[in-house]
C-alpha cells in the first residue's frame, strides 16, 4: 500500500477518494453532519474556502462543483452601486431592462456603518432587485426588517453578473455559496444554498375557476420567497381538488385561457396574510378535510356497520391515518397524500380530499393538467448521442446508485472525489462492466 492509498470498507482506494466519500453514511447514502454546521464550521475556522469545500457542504443535495468553475466564477468583476440609485444605465445592463427578460447573477447588499453583508442570487436580477426596492414580499429575516427599517440609503449594492456564454443560472448558486462562507455575511440567516427540492419547477396560482392567473413563479423557493407559500404546502396543494387558503389553487401548468389578474404581488400577499390569520385563529389552517371510499371486498371494514352507506369522513390527513392504524394499517402522511393525488386504491380504499367549491368542469381540468405533464416528460427524450446518454453509478461500499446525464458530467464528478477518470477509461468500463476504483458504470 503506498502512502496516497487507504483501506476504505475492505478496498483499497486512494486517500482523495476517501476524503470525498467520508462524509456519507453508509445507511441510505445520506449526510452524517448537518451541512448549515458544516459551514458554520468553515467560517470559525478562518480557512480558505476551496470547491472541496464546497462540495463537502452541498454533498447531501448531489450537486458538485469543479475547481476551474470556482476558479472562473472568482475571476468575475463585481459592479458597486451606492443606495439610492444615481447611475441607472449601469445598473440596468447589469440586471436588465425589464421584469420578465435579465441576467442571472450574484448581488450582495452591504450595511454602509456596520459592513454586514446581504449575499443573494437570482436568474432574473432585475425582478429581484425590484423585490427588494420596492418592499414586496413578507417582513421576514435579519435582512429585510433592517431594509425596512433603516431604508435603501442605509446599504451599498454590488452585483455579479453572469456571462451566458460562459456560465449557467446554476453557477450563481455556486458563486452564492462561496460568498456565503465569509464571515460578513451576518445578515444571511442560512449558510448553505437551496439547490433541492421544487427548484425549476413552475408554479401558477389561478382563482378557484381557472379564468384569472394571480403569479407565475418559476420556482417554489421563489414562491416561498415571494408569498411566503412553503415548499412542502406547495407539494400538498398542486395539482389537486383542494384550494390553498380559500380563493386559489394551484398548479404546475399554464391553463391557456386564464387572464393575468391586475392585482400586484402586494396585494395577493395581503389576502394570504389575512386568510392565513383567520385559520390560524379558527384552528383550521393544517386541517383538510378527507373522505374515505370502503371499495367492494374490503376486510378490513363491513360497509354495513356504517352509518354514512361505504363513505367515512375526517376533518384532516391526521385523523384518517390515525383511523387507519387502529385497523391494523400503518400509513405515513406523505403516502396517503400521494395516493389521494394519483387516485390509488389501497386495500380497497379510496382517499380523496371532500369537494369545495370548484368549477364544474375540474375533472375535465384535471385531464388537461395530466395530458400537459406527459408531454412535457415525452419532450424530454433522452438523445441518442452516445456522450450524452444517461449513465447509472452504483458503488460496491454500500450500493447506493447516482445518476449523470452525460459523460462529461460523470468525470466532472469523480474530479471532485479525486479520482482520475477519463473518457477512455470511461467507455472501456462501461463496455465491459468491470469495476472500477470502486464503482460500477453501465448506460440507462
Amino acid at each position: 500500500m503506498n502512502a496516497r492509498s487507504v483501506r476504505f470498507s475492505g478496498k483499497i482506494v486512494s486517500s482523495n477518494t476517501v476524503k470525498g466519500l467520508r462524509n456519507y453514511s453508509t445507511k441510505r447514502g445520506s449526510l452524517k453532519i448537518n451541512p448549515e454546521k458544516l459551514a458554520l464550521d468553515h467560517i470559525n475556522s478562518g480557512s480558505e474556502t476551496t470547491y472541496l469545500i464546497i462540495n463537502k457542504i452541498l454533498a447531501g443535495q448531489k450537486i458538485w462543483l469543479t475547481a476551474n468553475k470556482l476558479r472562473d466564477l472568482k475571476k468575475i468583476k463585481g459592479v458597486e452601486f451606492d443606495l439610492p440609485l444615481n447611475d441607472t444605465e449601469t445598473f440596468q445592463k447589469l440586471v436588465g431592462g425589464s421584469t420578465y427578460k435579465g441576467f442571472p447573477g450574484v448581488y450582495m447588499f452591504i450595511h454602509k456603518v456596520t459592513n454586514q453583508t446581504y449575499v443573494g442570487s437570482s436568474n432574473l436580477l432585475r425582478r429581484r432587485m425590484e423585490y427588494y426596492f420596492n418592499n414586496e414580499g413578507p417582513n421576514t429575516g435579519k435582512f429585510v426588517s433592517l431594509l425596512r427599517k433603516e431604508g435603501k440609503e442605509a446599504f451599498k449594492l454590488v452585483i455579479y453578473k453572469l456571462d451566458g456564454d460562459l456560465f449557467t443560472a446554476q453557477d450563481a448558486l455556486f458563486l452564492e455559496q462561496y460568498f456565503l462562507l465569509s464571515k460578513d455575511c451576518v445578515l444571511n440567516t442560512l449558510r448553505v444554498v437551496n439547490f433541492g427540492p421544487g427548484k425549476g419547477k413552475s408554479v401558477y396560482i389561478y382563482d378557484l375557476t381557472c379564468s384569472i392567473l394571480y403569479h407565475h413563479s418559476e420556482s417554489q423557493i421563489n414562491l416561498k420567497r415571494v408569498l411566503g407559500i412553503h415548499h412542502e404546502t406547495c407539494c400538498k396543494y398542486i395539482d389537486t381538488m383542494n384550494p390553498y387558503l380559500t380563493h386559489f389553487l394551484l398548479l404546475s401548468c399554464p391553463i391557456p385561457t386564464a387572464v393575468p389578474s391586475n392585482k400586484s404581488v402586494k396585494e395577493i400577499l395581503d389576502i394570504m396574510q389575512k386568510e392565513r390569520q383567520v385559520s390560524y385563529k379558527e384552528g383550521t389552517r393544517r386541517n383538510i378535510p378527507i373522505v374515505l371510499e370502503i371499495k367492494e371486498g374490503n376486510t378490513l371494514v363491513d360497509p354495513s356497520t356504517l352509518t354514512t352507506g361505504n363513505k367515512l369522513e375526517f376533518n384532516s390527513l391526521t385523523s384518517c391515518v390515525e383511523y387507519l392504524k387502529s385497523l391494523g394499517m400503518i400509513i405515513k402522511r406523505d403516502t396517503l397524500t400521494k395516493y389521494i393525488k394519483i387516485g390509488k386504491v389501497f386495500h380497497n380504499f379510496l382517499c380523496k380530499y371532500q369537494e369545495k367549491c370548484l368549477p364544474a368542469d375540474f375533472e375535465k381540468m384535471s385531464l388537461s393538467i395530466e395530458e400537459y405533464k406527459k408531454n412535457k416528460r415525452d419532450s424530454s427524450i433522452k438523445p441518442a448521442n452516445l456522450k450524452n446518454k444517461w449513465l447509472l453509478i452504483t458503488s460496491c461500499h454500500d450500493n447506493t446508485e447516482r445518476t449523470f446525464l452525460s459523460i462529461m458530467d460523470t468525470i466532472r464528478y469523480y474530479e471532485t472525489l479525486g479520482i482520475k477518470l477519463d473518457r477512455k477509461t470511461l467507455y472501456i468500463r462501461l463496455r465491459d462492466g468491470k469495476e472500477y476504483k470502486g464503482f460500477y458504470f453501465k448506460y440507462i
